[in-house]
């Protein structure tokens, strides 16, 4: 067997990074290699793809489970979260729901388990993770924090939300290197790709390579929707081949995260609104004025 390689795929809820990375699974695995994914999201929709629309359930609900159930050992048999499709090993960390907890801390939480598991000695030639990227709870930076991964893939877009999520990564990942940390990034994905170039500004700025760009589609769009994949789709698997060139041959880089005015005005050329404009006390309870002046 090859030697592991283990990567995480960062990106803005929404991205498109859990369709990209389910369709990089089965691509790997349509290869003849043996890949786990692992989703990293509350809402633990990261391997749906692979299933159809089908809900996993998660390593955090088998545990809770077995803890109201008082069993001798609360850690879930792999067979319990442990799945497989397309030839692709699957699985769901999951999270609490909303309001009722942290979900950074399930993040640690999985960890732990993962480790009681067997996790290090499980074999495949592939890991992938797929992180939720706007948040900035420590718990979901903890790939990046204890480098449990050398590379991240990040996913990004021609707007701003997206790219402003991706350049917060950045940050994260150069602030870590200072303090020792070694995950670099391998570059980003440019999805829904409309030709305006300002993922490709933006990359250029934060010194990080671009791994492929998958076009702005309906018919890509229609497809995801109907939980179906592309990458067995000779039109569109060119793109999982340039993400598994990269992962196999790509440069790992320590980015610069680009600060907020310069990403604002000169990456996404928005005009430059001016000074702010600071609210007084009278204008936020004007009733009371009114009253002393009477």
């Amino acid at each position: 067997m090859s030697a592991r390689r283990v990567v995480a795929i960062y990106g803005k809820g929404g991205s498109g990074k859990s369709f990209i990375t389910s369709n990089l699974s089965y691509y790997l695995a349509s290869k003849s290699h043996r890949v786990l994914q692992i989703g990293c999201d509350p809402k633990h929709d990261s391997t749906a793809l692979l299933f159809g629309g089908k809900s996993l359930p998660t390593l955090l609900e088998a545990w809770a489970l077995r803890q109201e159930a008082k069993a001798a050992n609360p850690v879930p048999p792999i067979s319990e979260v442990v799945f497989k499709r397309h030839g692709v090993f699957a699985m769901e960390l999951g999270g609490p729901e909303v309001g009722r907890g942290c979900g950074g801390r399930g993040i640690t939480l999985s960890f732990d388990l993962l480790s009681q598991m067997g996790f290090a000695d499980w074999e495949f030639d592939y890991i992938i993770y797929d992180f939720l990227g706007d948040v900035v709870c420590g718990g979901f930076g903890t790939p990046i924090a204890k480098s449990m991964v050398r590379d991240i893939i990040l996913v990004g877009g021609n707007d701003h939300q997206a790219l402003y999520v991706v350049n917060n990564l950045c940050g994260a990942v150069r602030y870590f290197a200072e303090q020792g940390g070694t995950t670099r990034v391998l570059g980003m994905i440019i999805n829904r790709d409309d030709g305006s170039g300002w993922g490709e500004r933006y990359a250029q700025e934060a010194g990080i390579d671009i791994i492929t760009r998958i076009p702005l589609s309906d018919e890509i769009r229609n497809r995801s929707m109907a939980f179906q994949l592309i990458a067995d789709d000779p039109r569109h698997r060119g793109y999982f081949e340039d993400i598994e060139w990269a992962i196999l041959h790509g440069t790992p880089k320590l980015p610069k995260a680009v600060d907020f005015e310069a990403f604002s005005s000169d990456i996404m050329r928005t005009r430059n609104l001016g000074g702010l404009d600071p609210a007084l006390e009278e204008d936020l309870m004007p009733s009371q004025l009114e009253c002393m002046v009477i």
